[in-house]
């Protein structure tokens, strides 16, 4: 029978400790990784941590599915079921992820949707509470928000607006 992906559940920030011990039992694993930036004590640094945090998967054939020796083994704390019921992962999703790898081995992706305004352009809010307000568009936050700087009483104010009610300008 050919072998399918099953998510597993690991211990929290064990995904590394997790993978690494079931590659010792010879299992086939794959734990996609980004590159996060952390700050601490005014200090940067760049570590990997899971790309979906508290999961990894595994490439199973219906002998290697043993489940108890998977959920024993030290940093998981179980395969995703439903009951009895192991969902497969589907290849097509796997083979995604595995594509957006960059040269360092991190799934690269673009954390920011396109943009409808560049960043400085004058806009004017056209809905919402803020209906008729000028504003300066400062970047997207989310697939259907923008970050706007409106002026608010000689004052500079930040504001989340929908991209919907967003329109450029005309001053």
């Amino acid at each position: 029978m050919a072998k399918q992906w099953f998510a597993i559940r690991t211990k929290p920030r064990d995904e590394i400790k997790a993978r690494d011990q079931l590659r010792l039992q010879n299992f086939e694993v794959y734990l996609p990784l980004v590159n996060t930036r952390i700050s601490h004590a005014r200090k940067v640094s760049w570590q990997p941590r899971a790309f979906f945090a508290g999961y990894l998967f595994m490439h199973l054939s219906h002998d290697e599915q043993r489940w108890t020796t998977i959920r024993s083994t030290i940093g998981v704390l179980a395969p995703v079921s439903f009951g009895l019921f192991y969902p497969p992962i589907p290849k097509a999703a796997i083979a995604m992820l595995q594509a957006r790898h960059d040269e360092q081995g991190f799934v690269s992706v673009d954390l920011k949707p396109e943009a409808p305004f560049k960043a400085g352009e004058q806009v004017r809010l056209n809905g919402g509470a803020l209906k008729g307000f000028d504003a300066v568009f400062v970047e997207m936050r989310g697939e259907d928000r923008a970050l706007v700087l409106l002026d608010w009483m000689h004052k500079k104010t930040r504001v989340l607006a929908q991209t919907a009610s967003l329109v450029a300008s005309k001053s």
